[in-house]
């Protein structure tokens, strides 16, 4: 039978409860692969429309969607981890 392999730990999502429009978010996702994983992406969604994804194997390993209604990513203040909206 094939071994199981979730690949994250210790994962921690941080984001603002309530924000006032117009004012900036930060969005934060914390993880620890497992030993010999690969992260394979992160994504942020708003309902079910996602804004954001980072793939490490594909380039380029950011994208934005912004055909997504109230948000804008400000490109320059996105790491692997954290997002700037």
């Amino acid at each position: 039978m094939p071994e199981l392999s979730v690949g994250l730990r210790n994962v921690r999502v941080t984001v603002p409860t309530a924000v006032r429009k117009g004012d900036p978010v930060h969005l934060y996702c914390e993880y620890e692969l497992e030993d010999n994983e690969r992260l394979y992406s992160i994504k942020w969604y708003k309902g079910k429309r996602e804004f954001y994804r980072y793939t490490p194997q594909v380039h380029p390993s950011v994208q934005v969607f912004s055909t997504v209604s109230g948000i804008d990513v400000e490109g320059a203040l996105v790491t692997v981890s954290l997002v700037y909206v």
